[in-house]
């Protein structure tokens, strides 16, 4: 009997001892296969991430190509998870960053032009005799504070009486799709100022930047500026060539309105080019017509003179003004068969002697430009001696540049096929 105990004991301990070692085995597996499931969640999860934020830097891409460029504003990519998008300018082009979640990616959009924010961009140094004013700014980028609005960007010196940044709430906006539902104004504060308004032309805020590295012409058109007459035998420009010592176009502002209003909207000039107020009128009505002209004057003087004083039109000249000297450096004894001469360097002349003996462009009267105004030549400078009226259109940018803009990725980026 007490055998027959030890042997039902002994049973069930063995069978006891069975189950628990089925149950870890159980208890193992299971526990094994939550870690693959959830393993298999993870990667999941991982891979939808990355097709995101690849979907997003394609968003990105396709954004740029539309605009032939940087486009005036990020549009949001339409996820049903958000994607985080940012762009770092760079030389060439932008890094373009999409985060999904904890998983970023990073590719680089190259652009033939590298054009950085700035309604007016100058290699050569500036003056203004009176007021600089700007009723419109570039934007920039739109940040937590505002805009990073810049006015003027320049290589080395710049002077204005009377510096006016009037921003971008009020007034006509700086292109036609520009975004700002919340009514955001260029950034104005304290080590931060987008915003400038003072008097004496020093000490203005970050919406005038200095920038040693600035070449208007290699930005703006993408080709170094050894190669600049590829730009101009392009087939894409009008050449009208000047005559005589120093090159000049005669009667260049009949001529330039002639070309506009038969349909050629970007003009190379080769040589000095003196628009007077009596051709205003009629160059200045030309451009209204288009969508932003584009006159480009290359290796001469280049003048001004405003509009006349009675009848003036009420239009701003549409379009973008390139003065851009490579071989030519002026003398002030170049300046003599042109009206500008007069106000420019006669004896008691107002304008700071080294800005006035190294000028290669003077603009004088009222004079409202809607589009951009570029100067390319260094160790010269350009005079404003009456008020300037600056509106940036990057519309009337981008339609100037368009034949000239190319976007790609950088080569190993996962769509470069």
């Amino acid at each position: 009997m007490r055998r027959a105990k030890w042997r039902g004991a002994i049973t069930l301990l063995v069978t006891a001892l069975l189950l628990a070692i089925t149950l870890m085995l159980v208890l193992g597996s299971y526990r094994a296969t939550l870690y693959q499931i959830k393993r298999a969640q993870n990667e999941i999860e991982t891979r939808q991430d990355h097709w995101r934020a690849e979907g997003g830097l394609e968003c990105v891409y396709t954004q740029f190509k539309l605009a032939d460029g940087l486009p005036g504003t990020l549009q949001p990519c339409l996820f049903t998870t958000p994607v985080v998008l940012t762009l770092e300018p760079l030389a060439n082009g932008y890094l373009v960053s999409a985060r999904s979640h904890y998983l970023s990616l990073s590719k680089t959009i190259l652009t033939s032009g590298a054009l950085q924010p700035g309604a007016m961009q100058s290699s050569a140094d500036l003056y203004f005799h009176s007021s600089a004013t700007f009723s419109t700014p570039d934007p920039g980028a739109l940040t937590a504070d505002g805009w990073q609005c810049i006015a003027l960007r320049y290589r080395s010196r710049f002077y204005a009486a009377v510096v006016d940044n009037k921003g971008i709430v009020h007034g006509v906006p700086p292109y036609a799709d520009f975004n700002n539902p919340d009514g955001k104004e260029c950034i104005n504060l304290e080590g931060n100022d987008h915003l400038s308004s003072l008097i004496g032309g020093i000490g203005v805020g970050r919406d005038f930047v200095l920038d040693p590295d600035v070449s208007p012409f290699e930005a703006y058109f993408g080709v170094p500026v050894t190669e600049h007459n590829t730009v101009r035998d392009s087939g894409e420009f009008t050449v009208i060539s000047g005559s005589g010592s120093p090159k000049t176009v005669s009667h260049c502002g009949t001529k330039l309105a002639s070309e506009i209003d038969a349909g050629n909207t970007r003009v190379w000039l080769e040589g000095g080019c003196e628009i007077e107020s009596s051709e205003y009128n009629a160059l200045v009505d030309a451009t209204q017509t288009t969508q932003g002209v584009t006159i480009l004057v290359h290796d001469g003087l280049m003048s001004i003179m405003g509009k006349p004083e009675l009848g003036a039109s009420a239009h701003p000249f549409k379009g973008v003004l390139f003065h851009f000297n490579v071989d030519y450096q002026p003398t002030v004894a170049d300046w003599a068969a042109f009206a500008a001469n007069a106000y420019l360097n006669h004896a008691s002349s107002p304008i700071e002697n080294s800005y006035r003996t190294a000028a290669s462009y003077y603009q004088h009267g009222a004079f409202a430009v809607s589009g951009g105004q570029f100067f390319d030549a260094k160790g010269q400078a350009a005079i404003f001696f009456n008020s300037l009226d600056f509106r940036f259109n990057k519309d009337v940018i981008d339609e100037s540049r368009k034949p000239f803009n190319t976007v790609k990725w950088r080569k190993g980026s996962w769509n470069d096929l």
